[in-house]
């Protein structure tokens, strides 16, 4: 098949990457090209080229008149909003001229491929990465009927309630990559370093458990990691930055337990998953899709009383010897059932299947729910203005 990938517009899909979506994108990107499918891929500059069949970048904000750059204001997230609006407008536009695609893969946080989903030849799998947000509710209301959704997990799942029917997949690990080790290291954690990943309360824990804590990943919130996050680490914690995927293998496999420690409800938690794939047990926190990934073999739940960072390092540090006693092989086993990438694609695959054999998929149009609307009236190709092909 030739299918189309709207990847993400925030961060490029290459090593290190940002977080779980982009190495998700990447890896499921990868798969299906290993089983023979043709990949066209839109996403960030900076995307290694060779990850797709063809590439192409979504391109940059055009030149803003003052009057306009005026009304966005200072705030850095309206321009973030504005270029995202304008990169998947642009892509959306291409793919409306485009033929000869005959899926589009939809991972993008944008209302547009979903409202102008009767103007695709082909039909549109989008995937629901983050728990619901208004604009893509809002291009759900007005996708074709053919339009189907793929949830990284059933919480997330049902947080989509004005969704009739979306499909469970869980974010795969590569399980040749993430290899098993011997643990010995004390305890680790992955992540980006922003307040709703909870790395204070990791520090607290390890603390707690006097036991030595190894940090991996970015410092995407400055003013989080100076306030809340420095005055906590001593000789017993150090911090590797931002690190591949064959790095952070290397830094779990060598860890006897990985502490996942969410202050939101996490959609998923794809750094438990790695961390099961090398055998090294999890003490999480229950929040969000964090149970479905752990399961009943994979580490340790903890209870998140009321939000209280002291009680959930100390109850954290409480179970870290429960993990340690658990059987790496047996972790790794059931990540390798449950959780990897072979899994993840063939499943995806299914599902594509399944919608290709529907007919007529893109030509009738779903009823418009009008009283939930408001009423207000392999080259890489960088972005300008979409031509037929």
């Amino acid at each position: 098949m030739r299918l189309a990938v709207l990847g993400p517009t925030w961060h490029h899909l290459g090593e290190p990457f940002a977080g779980g979506q982009e190495s998700m994108v990447a890896g499921l990107v990868g798969g299906l090209r290993e089983r023979g499918h043709h990949v066209l891929l839109y996403a960030r500059e900076g995307t290694p080229t060779g990850l797709a069949d063809r590439l192409l970048t979504y391109p940059d904000l055009p030149a803003m008149s003052r009057a306009a750059r005026d009304d966005l204001g200072d705030d850095p997230r309206a321009l973030r909003d504005l270029a995202d609006q304008h990169a998947y407008a642009w892509a959306t536009g291409d793919l409306v001229q485009r033929t000869g695609v005959d899926l589009i893969l939809n991972h993008s946080f944008s209302p547009l491929p979903l409202a102008f989903g009767h103007t695709l030849s082909a039909p549109v799998l989008t995937t629901l990465h983050t728990p619901p947000l208004p604009g893509m509710e809002i291009g759900a209301a007005l996708a074709v009927r053919a339009a189907r959704y793929v949830a990284v997990s059933a919480h997330t799942a049902r947080a989509w309630t004005t969704l009739p029917d979306v499909a469970v997949v869980p974010n795969g690990v590569d399980e040749q990559r993430f290899r098993p080790g011997p643990g010995g290291d004390g305890l680790v954690w992955v992540g980006r370093i922003t307040p709703e990943k909870g790395l204070p309360v990791a520090l607290r824990a390890a603390r707690h458990a006097g036991l030595p804590l190894t940090i991996v990943g970015p410092v995407s919130d400055a003013g989080h990691y100076e306030r809340d996050v420095r005055p906590l680490m001593d000789d017993t914690v150090r911090h590797l930055g931002h690190l591949s995927q064959a790095q952070i293998r290397d830094v779990l496999a060598r860890s006897d337990s990985a502490l996942v420690t969410p202050r939101w409800e996490e959609p998923f938690g794809l750094v438990a998953a790695e961390a099961m794939m090398c055998g090294t047990p999890v003490v999480a926190l229950d929040r969000g899709g964090v149970r479905e990934v752990v399961g009943d073999e994979g580490g340790v739940l903890v209870a998140d009383r009321d939000g209280d960072d002291d009680a959930a390092a100390r109850a954290l540090a409480a179970a870290v010897p429960r993990a340690l006693r658990m059987d790496r092989g047996r972790v790794r086993a059931d990540a390798v059932a449950r959780l990897s990438a072979t899994a993840m694609i063939e499943r995806y695959l299914e599902i594509i299947d399944a919608m290709m054999a529907r007919p007529g998929h893109v030509v009738e149009r779903a009823r418009m729910p009008h009283a939930h609307l408001p009423r207000r009236g392999i080259t890489p190709d960088r972005g300008s203005s979409p031509a037929p092909r």
